[in-house]
């Protein structure tokens, strides 16, 4: 067995014992990395912690901690505090970098800050616009969008606001709350990172979209590193 199968096996088994426990499905960005491994959740996930800590590097330490935060949000937050300090700890993540990546990734659950029906529209368009700046959508892109909104009909609002109102969307973002800039952020992010690729015209659009909102920059910094630990997979060879 290979170094790499055996380092995508000792990530996916320590996923499935958080996925049994948390009684999440395995995320869709990971599934494609989960085909042609059928490998069962372990019967200790405190043992398979410390034995892919042992193992992994800090890289893929730090992408597997970032997926079982991931996995332990519920209604906006953390809610197996424990299990994430352990992983923090097996896995040797310091403590401000954990901090990090768990804020970033509960700012990406804070679906609340949104609501009603024309702030979702604007929520939809700005990740339209970012689906569609590397001039292509991919499948995982649209499914991205998809699954993170209330109604299919907030995508719908969202393809006519960009299409008939997209010179007031510089304004609308401008105007809304941190914890609003915050949330949409980190989707942008997610919507950037998705498919794996990293086109220059997505970076553009994330800057330009970061200083219109006038969002700090330790909170860019803070949710561009969470998100991207969480979708850097690649590091698993």
């Amino acid at each position: 067995m290979s170094d790499g199968n055996l380092t995508v096996q000792r990530f996916l088994a320590v996923i499935k014992g958080v996925c049994e426990k948390t009684r999440h499905p395995m995320p869709p960005h990971l599934t494609p990395l989960a085909e042609g491994h059928a490998i069962p959740a372990p019967s200790s996930l405190e043992e398979a912690l410390k034995t892919a800590g042992l193992a992994l590097d800090d890289a893929q330490s730090a992408c597997l901690f970032a997926n079982i935060v991931n996995l332990s949000i519920a209604d906006g937050r953390v809610r197996d505090r424990s299990l994430v300090e352990l992983a923090a700890e097996t896995l040797r993540l310091e403590r401000d970098s954990a901090r990090d990546v768990q804020e970033a990734l509960e700012a990406r659950f804070q679906s609340n800050a949104f609501r009603d029906d024309d702030e979702w529209a604007l929520f939809c368009a700005v990740l339209i616009a970012m689906e569609g700046a590397d001039g292509e959508v991919a499948k995982s892109e649209t499914a991205y969008l998809q699954r993170f909104v209330p109604s299919l009909e907030h995508i719908e609002a969202g393809n006519r606001l960009l299409a008939e109102k997209a010179e007031t969307l510089d304004d609308q973002v401008a105007r809304l709350s941190t914890r609003q800039k915050r949330f949409l952020t980190a989707h942008v992010i997610g919507m950037m990172l998705i498919d794996g690729q990293y086109e220059g015209t997505e970076a553009e659009l994330l800057e330009k979209l970061t200083d219109q909102m006038s969002l700090a920059q330790c909170d860019q910094d803070r949710l561009l590193k969470g998100l991207y630990t969480l979708y850097n997979v690649s590091v698993l060879g």
